[in-house]
């Protein structure tokens, strides 16, 4: 299992997109997230579209998030979120 490190301004950036959106986007988002987050953890070399230096994006319902896979240390280090369509 990998360890799935979000880094503080993070969190804080995710929970403002989930205040600001929609009751029904925010089912979607939390839903979306925690598979996310349990794929991650399991092998995040099947999530997403691979980028130079082991870096990865990902598309979670209304969600970019970008991260990077550390695999000799099997951690993921969240690199990035923002918001995106409706």
């Amino acid at each position: 299992m990998y360890a799935v490190i979000w880094k503080t301004f993070l969190l804080d950036r995710l929970a403002d997109i989930y205040v600001l959106a929609e009751p029904g986007e925010r089912t979607r988002i939390a839903v979306g997230l925690t598979r996310f987050n349990d794929r991650l953890a399991i092998d995040p070399f099947e999530v997403g579209e691979s980028r130079d230096g082991g870096y990865r994006v990902a598309f979670p319902p209304l969600m970019q998030v970008s991260f990077h896979v550390d695999k000799a240390s099997y951690r993921v280090r969240v690199t990035d979120i923002i918001r995106y369509g409706s």
